[in-house]
């Protein structure tokens, strides 16, 4: 589930949080941000069999964001992934995926991402290169990273900012070569979720 990690890097994050809510004034809106953890979401899709695909997610995720709409280049990001928390509709899927030829959660129980780098695209896209970690090994990895207008959540009425963040992970990439019948070895993530104002 490396295998995983890698693609799931490629998957696209996405806001389980699409409403339609006023959008705030960029003058009015919060200059710092940080990371609303229960509303981050890690999603992934792998090939599977050949001609199917799998969908899954990673249900237990922390760490940070820091975003200074001032000085965008200064965002720090810190992600940490349980990997048995992996979630592909079934327990005999997920069972496979746990085991010790794929994501080996018994050994490695966690996967992480730490940013080093920030290169601005626009004022709303930014490629993101870091170390990603997947089985006790590290290799750099860059993942677009997406943010909305700033908006009014609906139940607690503050300024959230909504942001999407993609990657592709190659599993051969971190040595996870086995089943190649079976699980593909691109493996693309979508990580989203909110943004609110840092105190």
């Amino acid at each position: 589930m490396m295998l995983l990690a890698r693609p799931l890097l490629a998957i696209t994050l996405s806001s389980s949080l699409l409403l339609t809510v006023p959008v705030i004034s960029t003058a009015a809106a919060p200059q710092k941000w940080k990371l609303d953890v229960p509303k981050t979401n890690v999603d992934f899709k792998v090939a599977y069999l050949g001609s199917g695909t799998v969908e899954g997610q990673f249900n237990k995720v922390d760490g940070t964001i820091n975003y200074d709409m001032k000085d965008p280049t200064s965002t720090t990001i810190n992600f940490v992934v349980s990997t048995n928390s992996v979630d592909a509709g079934g327990k005999l899927r997920n069972s496979f995926l746990r085991r010790k030829e794929l994501l080996n959660t018994a050994q490695y129980p966690t996967m992480t991402f730490v940013s080093k780098k920030v290169s601005m695209i626009n004022d709303k896209e930014a490629n993101v290169t870091g170390n990603f970690t997947v089985l006790g090994k590290t290799k750099p990895l860059t993942v677009r990273v997406t943010l909305a207008n700033v908006e009014t959540d609906p139940v607690t009425k503050k300024p959230t900012l909504k942001f999407r963040a993609t990657g592709i992970i190659d599993r051969y990439t971190y040595g996870v070569t086995a089943f190649p019948k079976v699980v593909g070895n691109m493996i693309p993530l979508d990580i989203t979720g909110n943004l609110i104002a840092a105190s």
